[in-house]
């Protein structure tokens, strides 16, 4: 990658690293390669979503508390079925997709739906009706953890007992 003059990356080697970087994943990656992936993006929306609790952003807080649910089911649909994940951001229709190999309870179910909004709602006005920021409490970005975490664990552990 060509540097410019400060040191950082050019604008025209970070597009062509990034097309480079899009045709190697055109070739398929062995799937726990894919999966381990999936994970540790999840892994990293979860500390993003805990970060943003502490600078009081609660709406990104709820945001990556649905990106590291919505990434961990789809690393269990390339574990646990052998498949490409749907291009949904529908966690009960991801979760539909194993559904019979990890067990959730009837809250965590019922979750899934009420953060599927999230994706939406915490990022845009005409989603929320007004600024995400004011949709969302820190004690509903704190709740949307609490419940999330458990559903993590769950998809995790049943992906590490499929290895």
């Amino acid at each position: 990658m060509t540097k410019s003059v400060e040191g950082r990356p050019t604008l025209t080697s970070v597009r062509s690293h990034l097309s480079k970087k899009s045709n190697r994943s055109k070739r398929r990656r062995p799937l726990r390669e894919e999966t381990r992936l999936w994970l540790a993006d999840s892994d990293d929306s979860v500390k993003v979503a805990r970060d943003n609790i502490t600078m009081g952003n609660y709406h990104v807080t709820a945001f990556y508390t649905h990106q590291a649910v919505e990434k961990a089911l789809k690393a269990a649909i390339i574990a646990l079925k052998r498949k490409t994940p749907p291009k949904t951001h529908s966690l009960k229709k991801l979760y539909s997709e194993v559904s019979d190999k990890v067990e959730l309870t009837d809250r965590q179910k019922d979750f899934l739906g009420e953060l599927t909004p999230v994706a939406q709602v915490a990022r845009y006005v005409n989603a929320a009706v007004e600024l995400p920021r004011e949709v969302y409490s820190k004690r509903l970005a704190e709740e949307y953890l609490e419940i999330a975490l458990p559903i993590l664990d769950a998809v995790k552990t049943r992906i590490k007992e499929e290895e």
